[in-house]
């Protein structure tokens, strides 16, 4: 039985996290993706190398082009924190300020993805 390779197929393929070993060169950066073997890729500055290494890795995985932009976009970890704290905040100061959030009695509950 031949498997449907949608979106969902390609998602799944996608790890959650990857370990990169980055080195400076006299070009810019070069950096290894350590989980996939002989997945290498080069830039001049970090933010191109971030961007190289996604295409690396999406190349490695044979991810169609048409799937890159809804798998998701590797970011270094502490970016990635950075960004949910902001968003978690600024979403909760929103809340907040519409529900009357700050004042009285609240239950918390557990929110899964």
């Amino acid at each position: 039985m031949k498997q449907v390779k949608d979106l969902q197929f390609y998602k799944k393929l996608m790890p959650s996290q990857l370990t990169l070993e980055i080195h400076k060169s006299d070009e810019g950066f070069w950096a290894k993706v350590k989980e996939l073997p002989h997945c290498y890729t080069q830039a001049k500055d970090f933010p191109g190398l971030i961007e190289m290494v996604n295409d690396a890795i999406y190349t490695y995985l044979e991810i169609p082009d048409k799937f890159r932009k809804a798998v998701g976009f590797y970011v270094p970890k502490e970016i990635c924190e950075e960004i949910r704290k902001s968003e978690w905040e600024n979403m909760f100061r929103e809340l907040s300020k519409k529900n009357n959030l700050i004042e009285g009695k609240s239950t918390l509950q557990m929110c899964l993805n």
